[in-house]
């Protein structure tokens, strides 16, 4: 509720919408009633509807980000697992947590396996922390490594981080680079808006004008100039974007990531689940010495008790099921930092030390033989998956603290993950809009490569591993990254600094992931993707989650953000133009000492036809560019673009306007009536005008959108003239037409001009280089 009123109170006290209602109040204090409830009623109408659409708007966001909103295991008193949502928690529940977690609550932990948690959300400080049984773990943390059951001590408020909590609850309105853009021009067009009301003001007051004309000439101005409802318009077009791209299985949990997607230049993604079926494949498990017919069960074993939760452990645990009576004395969970786990444990009353994971980083622990190292080079020059399997003494201190080279390699197990089906063609739209992709992967380097090769991606031949990049000195370092397309075996600290360095050059980032390796570089990120079924930390930091856990839906969010984007720069467009041809015709009239032809009401009846019937149309039927927008370009495809075209509007206007009050000098009513239809037909001309200075494509639906545009414009036209008391409130009459065809020779060279400079906008924007 507390929400509520913040919209209500944010929205009501606006300058444009107090200076208004002042300026209504002052026009009942002349006894201008009609006038003064007409713009009372017209903005208090569209500041409820704002109002509306953003309530509207937020609950059902929130709706859609409770789809992606982490859950708690809830182990119920029987022994089953139940999923709840982390407010349903109460002390005293036990609930499992595991790798790629955010902890639900504080608690105590009963089992442990191998748990290892990141703090840094508490400490500030990112490391791993062991946590052994009878310890707590806090909410807000994030599983590192292995699973445990926890009783929970404390929820909500009563944790460790609940203040924390309390306040990413309450309600802020995000708004987009873009919105704030729109928004500071609407501050400074409100602080001309004022400077153009002292204007009238003293002009008037020296021309004799009475203060019910100035005023009424001020609140008109005040109408045309400050777009109060482009920055409505842009919050529509986003929230209804958003949904539109929900039922494409694309989540923005962000509105700024619509505009996000118009940016990116550098996306930045993983191997597995990304270029690759998120499905591993076990092939073949090849010991070096052939006698050691119980290593199966062994393997078995360490992936049951440390990797159950990831794709590689599933699919080992598939194929070898554990079948025997062990006893575990003492975990090395996996983790992506290490990139192994192990076990130390009792089968057949006989101790065993295994490790397994990563060849580059289980081999600095053992020796390997160079026929062993061709074989597994051989392998991943193949694109296969491969894990060193290690054997150590089972006397040794810690399976945490392992000597190097103290070990014997006894086999590999070999694991293939294909390519996705449809990423070539993803790859191939995302290269061809100037997005440059680079792997950041955990896996071997040959291995990636020959994944990305097959993909399509270029320059896959440039890789660079972790342990290289370690070693590059940092005056080398940004250059070193830049000409790099392959990142292998590389740490989640160095994923988060490669992000940084691509946007330090000057790059809008993008990063693709699901593990919690992945979620410092998503949150670096300007725009992080999360996968659905990914860990739920990850999720947590992202601004969009790909519902279908599909990389090749990335390109259909792209290509809805882009009619989004071109929706908000058309709309945009007609309130520049609604903008400049106004002030154009104010300066004038002041300039000549002949008064402003319209009404307040004569404007909210053109700003049907301008600005309200076009708004809706483009946000119901989002117009297909022909290209990639990019929001930088947006004053200049918008407000530059469309200048000369208002600006010939503005002053052909003027010239109407005072030609007919030198030809019906009697008929006053006539020729303000006459210049409201010619201002309205050229800015009906316009939303016809604006689609061919975007060079957008003329589809069937845009037909179907023009239709109904025109269609509406009859419809509301006919009973604003035909309908007696209509025609009287909006001070219509009959049109001044006598004599009028010089006027419309003028108009009709006026309009081919704004064709060929409309024709020349969509040139430009052709040619532009990307």
């Amino acid at each position: 509720m507390k929400d509520f009123f913040v919209i209500i109170r944010r929205n009501f006290i606006s300058p444009i919408v107090i200076a208004i209602f002042s300026l209504a109040l002052i026009l009942l204090i002349l006894n201008e009633k009609r006038d003064a409830w007409f713009i009372s009623v017209v903005i208090l109408i569209n500041t409820l509807f704002a109002i509306v659409q953003e309530v509207r708007a937020r609950r059902t966001l929130k709706k859609l980000e409770l789809m992606s909103a982490p859950k708690a295991r809830r182990i119920e008193d029987d022994g089953t697992i139940n999923e709840i949502m982390y407010d349903e928690l109460i002390v005293g529940n036990r609930i499992k947590i595991q790798l790629g977690d955010e902890v639900p609550a504080d608690g105590e932990i009963i089992t442990n396996s191998g748990l290892e948690v990141d703090e840094s959300i508490l400490t500030g400080e990112s490391v791993s922390i062991n946590k052994a049984s009878k310890s707590m773990v806090y909410a807000a943390s994030v599983v590192t490594a292995g699973s445990a059951t926890v009783l929970i001590t404390a929820i909500g408020l009563d944790t460790k981080a609940g203040l924390m909590t309390m306040t990413l609850k309450r309600y802020t309105p995000q708004i987009t680079p873009l919105q704030q853009a729109i928004s500071y021009a609407i501050t400074w067009l409100t602080y001309g808006a004022l400077f153009l009301a002292f204007l009238i003001f003293v002009i008037y007051r020296i021309s004799g004008q009475d203060a019910v004309q100035i005023f009424k000439t001020i609140t008109s101005a005040a109408v045309t100039v400050v777009p109060e409802g482009l920055l409505l318009a842009s919050s529509l077009l986003l929230a209804f974007g958003s949904l539109k791209l929900a039922q494409a299985k694309v989540l923005p949990q962000k509105l700024s990531a619509i505009e996000a997607m118009a940016l990116l230049n550098v996306l930045c993604i993983d191997k597995t689940g990304t270029l690759t079926s998120d499905e591993i494949v076990f092939d073949d498990i090849e010991f070096f010495d052939k006698s050691l017919t119980y290593l199966s069960d062994l393997v078995g074993i360490v992936a049951k008790e440390t990797s159950i939760n990831s794709a590689t452990g599933e699919a080992i645990i598939t194929a070898l099921p554990v079948t025997k009576q062990y006893k575990v004395l003492e975990t090395l969970a996996f983790s992506s930092a290490r990139k192994m786990s192990g076990l130390k444990l009792e089968l057949n009353n006989k101790t065993y030390v295994m490790v397994m994971g990563a060849p580059e980083f289980v081999g600095k622990l053992v020796s390997v033989t160079d026929s062993q190292v061709q074989q597994i080079n051989l392998l991943t020059n193949e694109g296969k998956r491969v894990l060193l399997v290690a054997m150590f003494d089972k006397d040794i201190k810690s399976i945490k603290k392992i000597p190097e080279k103290s070990g014997k390699a006894v086999g590999i197990i070999v694991l293939s993950n294909n390519l996705r089906q449809g990423v070539q063609e993803t790859v191939n739209y995302l290269q061809n809009n100037d997005v440059s992709l680079r792997v950041i992967s955990g896996d071997n380097p040959n291995t990636v490569s020959y994944i990305a090769k097959q993909a399509g991606i270029k320059n896959s031949h440039r890789v660079m591993t972790g342990a290289e990049l370690s070693k590059i000195d940092h005056s080398d370092w940004d250059k070193m990254v830049a000409d790099t397309t392959i990142f292998a075996r590389v740490l989640p600290e160095q994923k988060e600094r490669l992000i940084a360095t691509f946007k330090r050059l000057g790059n809008y980032t993008g990063m693709v992931g699901d593990g919690v390796n992945d979620a410092l570089a998503l949150k670096e990120a300007d725009l992080g993707v999360a996968m659905y079924a990914g860990a739920a930390a990850t999720r947590r930091v992202a601004d969009i989650v790909l519902l279908d856990n599909s990389f090749n839906s990335l390109p259909l969010g792209m290509k809805l953000g882009n009619r989004i984007m071109q929706a908000i720069e058309i709309i945009a467009t007609l309130f520049f133009h609604k903008i400049i041809y106004g002030v154009v015709l104010l300066l004038c009239t002041l300039a000549l000492t002949v008064v402003y032809p319209y009404e307040p009401r004569h404007i909210s009846f053109m700003n049907i036809f301008l600005v309200t019937l076009p708004t809706i149309m483009w946000t119901l039927f989002p117009p297909i560019p022909r290209h990639r927008l990019s929001p930088k370009y947006f004053w200049k495809d918008t407000l530059l673009a469309v200048a000369p075209i208002a600006v010939l509007t503005g002053f052909m206007v003027t010239m109407a306007y005072v030609y007919l009050r030198v030809v019906h000098p009697d008929d006053l009513l006539g020729v303000a009536t006459t210049t409201v239809l010619i201002a309205t037909s050229f800015g009906i001309y316009l939303v016809f005008l604006v689609p061919k200075m975007f060079d957008v494509v003329y589809d069937k639906e845009a037909k179907f959108a023009r239709l109904l545009y025109i269609l509406t414009v009859i419809l509301i036209t006919i009973p604003s003239f035909g309908i007696g008391f209509i025609r009287d409130f909006f001070d219509f009459t009959t049109p001044a037409w006598h004599n009028i065809l010089p006027l419309l020779i003028f108009i009709i060279c006026v309009a081919l001009l704004q064709w060929k400079l409309a024709e020349n906008a969509g040139k430009r924007l052709r040619m532009r280089e990307p």
